[in-house]
């Protein structure tokens, strides 16, 4: 388990704890990548980009089949972090693990999914729990992704 998760990051709801937790599993393997070969960095940072991206799409899905009410700036934030995550990742590929993306993995991407997760996801679980599962706009989450990473 990462050093960044604590857990004070548990928003109780299984299946959002779980991908959260698993995203820093990989963060922390990303960053530990970082002093080996370029390849075996891209294939850490292309894991995790996996795993966000799973996690996000499966995000969406229950704020939009919950009709959760902040679910536009929910959303919002989602695609300006992948905007950022993407500009990392270019950066991987075109000059190798540089200082620029140690500091992504080692700072700022944990930063982002401690604050992302206590101001946006806690709200959204609260949601969850309220719904009951014979209301309308219920229905079990299943995968199928949307988001993409370059």
């Amino acid at each position: 388990m990462s050093a960044d998760w604590t857990p004070e990051l548990t928003v109780n709801h299984a299946q959002l704890d779980e991908e959260h937790l698993e995203i820093f599993r990989r963060l922390e393997i990303a960053a530990r990548s970082l002093e080996g070969t370029r390849d075996a960095a891209e294939r850490a940072v292309s894991t995790l980009a996996d795993a966000i991206v799973e996690n996000l799409a499966s995000e969406e899905r229950l704020m939009d089949e919950t009709l959760y009410p902040d679910r536009s700036r929910h959303r919002a934030a989602h695609e300006l972090f992948m905007a950022d995550f993407a500009s990392m990742r270019d950066e991987l590929r075109e000059k190798g693990p540089t200082p620029l993306v140690a500091v992504w993995l080692g700072v700022r991407l944990p930063e982002w999914l401690r604050f992302h997760i206590r101001v946006n996801d806690a709200p959204l679980a609260a949601h969850l729990a309220r719904r009951r599962p014979s209301e309308p706009g219920v229905v079990r989450w299943r995968r199928t992704g949307t988001h993409h990473v370059s």
